[in-house]
């Protein structure tokens, strides 16, 4: 069985175990791979805030799946999604990441983004290559790094 399949089987036999009757779909993304949502009743819990829950249940499934195949201890590179939450994200990030890219080209100010995962960080970066004139990199320590968007 090929990982995708693996990581497919293991998200339904978890959400089987929460007694939630999700129904599973998988996808390609463009820059990640694999993506795999769960759409469920009442998403709240199982998304947390901000995705805390979400992410935690990602790569708990992402070391599940390195176990059962040749991975080890290297988790399994995916998107587990719940109810299009982290899908919404990323389209929130690229508006986000196009609109102060061309605040930027207007003002030929830097911008300075809200702290972000690297995850997040990284989808700032891929949408501001797209775009002439402006650049990205990733600022900060911690919890506190962060994109700032700056003039060519």
């Amino acid at each position: 069985m090929d990982k995708n399949t693996i990581a497919q089987n293991l998200a339904r036999q978890f959400m089987d175990f929460l007694s939630l009757g999700a129904d599973i779909n998988l996808s390609e993304t463009d820059n990640i791979g694999l993506r795999i949502n769960a759409t469920v009743k009442d998403a709240g819990f199982l998304i947390g805030r901000d995705g805390e829950n979400l992410k935690a249940l990602q790569h708990i499934l992402g070391l599940m799946v390195a176990k059962k195949t040749e991975g080890g201890l290297t988790p399994f590179n995916f998107v587990f999604d719940i109810n299009n939450y982290n899908k919404e994200r990323e389209d929130y990030l690229k508006a986000l990441a196009k609109n102060t890219a061309h605040m930027v080209l207007e003002s030929k100010k830097s911008i300075e983004l809200e702290p972000m995962s690297a995850f997040e960080r990284r989808i700032i970066h891929l949408a501001v290559e797209t775009i002439g004139g402006v650049k990205s990199e990733s600022v900060g320590e911690g919890e506190e790094r962060r994109v700032v968007i700056k003039p060519v």
